[in-house]
C-alpha cells in the first residue's frame, strides 16, 4: 500500500521560508554594519592588539640595515631626515635604513616583546625612559628631539579661519559652534591608549566634557589613522599634529593651531634599542644617525615640521 504524501510537513517548511529569508537578509545587514563600524571604531581593544613583527632576514643582514620605529605623526619628518642625512654621507644607501611606524604604545609594546627595531623614536617620553629602566634600550641614548604641537582640521568648504592660536576651551567650543551640521558632528583623534597625540587631544576635551559631549568622538588607532578617517569623510573634524599640515593630502583642508597649554604636552625623545649582534657598519650607521639628529641640519628640517625644539 502506498503512504500518503506528509501534506503537513510540506506546509510547515513552507510557512519557514519567509523567516529564513529574514534571518538571512538581517544576517547581511548585521556584517555591513559590522565592518562600516570598524573602520571608525573607537573600541580600545582592535588599536592596542599588537603583532610580533619579524624583520629579519638573510637579505636585510647581508645590506646591514637598521630599523628606525617612529610614532605615527613624526613619519614624514623622519623620511626628510634620511634623505638629508644620506645627503651627507654619499656612502650610504637610503635603502638601508627602514622606517616603520604605528602609534608609540604599540612600537613600545613589539620592542618589549622583542622586535628588532634600532632606533625608537617615540611621540612622549615616558616610554624611551621605561625601555631604558628594563635595559632594552641603551643608556645615555636618551635624547628629548621635539615637542609636538595640536591643531584642528577641517574642510576648506566650511570657509572658517582663525585670525589666531586658539588659547582658550572657550574659544575652541565657540570656533567649533560655528559649523553648522545636520548631524552630530565626529570629530576624530588618535587613541589615547596607545598615541600621545590622542591623549594630550583628550586632555583639551576633558576640559570642556559637557560642550564636547555635542560630538562624537572616534579614535583612530595613531594620528594618521585619525587623519585618514578625515580624508574619507568619516569625521567632520580632527585634531591632528601640526605636522600633518604640510602634507600634500591636506590641501584642501584648514587648520587652528591649539596652544600647548590646553593640553597635555607632548614631548618626543628616542633611544636605541640594546640588540645582542650587530655588524660593525649597523653599529657605524645607528652612532652616525643619532649624532646626525643633534645637529642643526636636523633640527632646521624638525622646525620646518611644524615641531618645537630645545632652545
Amino acid at each position: 500500500m502506498k503512504t500518503a504524501p506528509h501534506h503537513s510537513s510540506f506546509f510547515l517548511w513552507l510557512k519557514k521560508i519567509p523567516l529564513v529569508v529574514f534571518s538571512s537578509a538581517l544576517i547581511l545587514c548585521t556584517t555591513h554594519l559590522y565592518a562600516t563600524s570598524k573602520i571608525i571604531s573607537d573600541t580600545e581593544q582592535s588599536f592596542t592588539r599588537t603583532e610580533f613583527i619579524d624583520l629579519t632576514s638573510k637579505s636585510d643582514t647581508q645590506k646591514d640595515i637598521i630599523y628606525l620605529a617612529v610614532a605615527a605623526n613624526f613619519k614624514s619628518t623622519l623620511q626628510q631626515l634620511v634623505s638629508a642625512f644620506i645627503l651627507e654621507h654619499p656612502n650610504i644607501k637610503e635603502e638601508q635604513l627602514k622606517i616603520i611606524s604605528g602609534a608609540t604604545g604599540a612600537l613600545y609594546a613589539q620592542i618589549m616583546q622583542g622586535a628588532p627595531f634600532d632606533i625608537f623614536f617615540a611621540a612622549d617620553i615616558n616610554r624611551p625612559h621605561l625601555l631604558i629602566e628594563n635595559k632594552h634600550a641603551e643608556n645615555g641614548t636618551y635624547y628629548s628631539y621635539a615637542y609636538g604641537q595640536l591643531i584642528l582640521a577641517f574642510p576648506a568648504k566650511e570657509k572658517k579661519h582663525c585670525s589666531h592660536a586658539i588659547s582658550q576651551p572657550s574659544e575652541l567650543i565657540e570656533f567649533l559652534n560655528h559649523f553648522q551640521l545636520q548631524t552630530k558632528p565626529t570629530l576624530v583623534i588618535a587613541n589615547p591608549t596607545t598615541a600621545p597625540y590622542g591623549l594630550s587631544a583628550n586632555s583639551l576635551i576633558d576640559k570642556a566634557a559637557e560642550e564636547f559631549s555635542k560630538y562624537r568622538i572616534v579614535k583612530g588607532k595613531n594620528i594618521l589613522h585619525a587623519q585618514q578617517l578625515l580624508l574619507n569623510s568619516h569625521a567632520d573634524l580632527a585634531i591632528l599634529s601640526t605636522a600633518q599640515a604640510n602634507h600634500t593630502t591636506m590641501m584642501d583642508y584648514d587648520f587652528c593651531l591649539i596652544e600647548q597649554s590646553l593640553y597635555t604636552p607632548i614631548e618626543q625623545a628616542l633611544v636605541i634599542i640594546k640588540k645582542e649582534k650587530r655588524t660593525k657598519n649597523q653599529q657605524y650607521l645607528i652612532k652616525q644617525f643619532f649624532h646626525f639628529m643633534k645637529k642643526e641640519k636636523a633640527q632646521t628640517i624638525i622646525l620646518s615640521n611644524g615641531y618645537l625644539i630645545h632652545e
